[in-house]
């Protein structure tokens, strides 16, 4: 369902595009869950940019986002983030800096986006990243949604850091992004514990708990194999940054996020909406 919209069909609720809390939202596990940030992209204007607390941070590298009508989970609106090839770098992001309008999420959060992939880049990429400054100022700490390998589909937990510490360490899953249909798409990332976890259509696919299953996980090694959460996580980053050049552009549309302290759980069920 679109958040802002009735659970009735041809009833419409008041939409929320800022911090709110919703009541009695179902989660995978049954529980009731507290929404503390919902959007379904319906008050945006189509054509331009999301509005706040919504940031636009592509870099200047030539990546093109905006809310439009051409697929919608719900609704009649997502956010579409158009990836064009001839570069070796795209960063189609847009962020919430979750200082400002959402601190009770810095320590931890869950999160639920609804993803239609139009074809995916036969390269590394990331859909979605947590990062925050390490503890002794030195670095960047970033927790990534990825994909690598099955031609840019299969899903993988990434962390990385930034110079002057040098660390790139990945956990593969068997798990692909399905393309040219809706997926719902859930996160956890957590200080406590250096915990990241994914799931796809509501299946765990992969976790890590401050490193990973494989001894060869990571290059550039500089934290020993660890996988070092910030002390707080500063930004959420949204969207398709690629890491290589393709042979054709890339489409991407979001739709239905939803940020929680709780797992929120993905609709039931999920219509291949167009």
């Amino acid at each position: 369902m679109k958040w802002g919209h009735s659970l009735f069909p041809g009833k419409r609720g008041q939409t929320c595009l800022s911090v709110c809390l919703l009541l009695s939202v179902a989660a995978a596990a049954g529980e009731p869950t507290t929404a503390h940030f919902t959007d379904g992209f319906e008050q945006h204007v189509a054509g331009q940019l999301p509005g706040a607390p919504w940031k636009e941070e592509t870099y200047k590298s030539g990546a093109v986002i905006a809310v439009d009508r051409a697929h919608a989970f719900s609704g009649a609106q997502a956010l579409h983030v158009s990836t064009p090839r001839g570069a070796k770098y795209r960063r189609g992001y847009v962020a919430i800096h979750l200082g400002g309008p959402l601190p009770q999420l810095q320590s931890g959060m869950y999160g639920r986006a609804m993803v239609w992939l139009e074809n995916a880049p036969a390269v590394q990429w990331t859909l979605l990243q947590g990062e925050g400054r390490s503890a002794d100022n030195r670095y960047n700490s970033i927790y990534r949604l990825g994909f690598e390998r099955q031609s840019g589909t299969e899903i993988m937990a990434n962390f990385e850091t930034t110079p002057p510490v040098t660390t790139d360490c990945k956990q593969h899953s068997a798990v692909s992004l399905p393309a040219r249909r809706w997926a719902c798409v859930e996160w956890h990332m957590a200080v406590a514990g250096d915990r990241m976890q994914f799931w796809l259509d509501g299946r765990d696919v992969t976790r890590v708990a401050g490193r990973a299953a494989g001894s060869q996980a990571c290059r550039g090694d500089d934290l020993g194999g660890r996988w070092v959460a910030p002390p707080r996580f500063d930004s959420l980053y949204m969207g398709l940054e690629r890491y290589g050049d393709t042979a054709d552009d890339q489409d991407l549309w979001i739709d239905d996020v939803v940020l929680s302290r709780q797992r929120i759980g993905c609709p039931a069920p999920i219509e291949e909406k167009r």
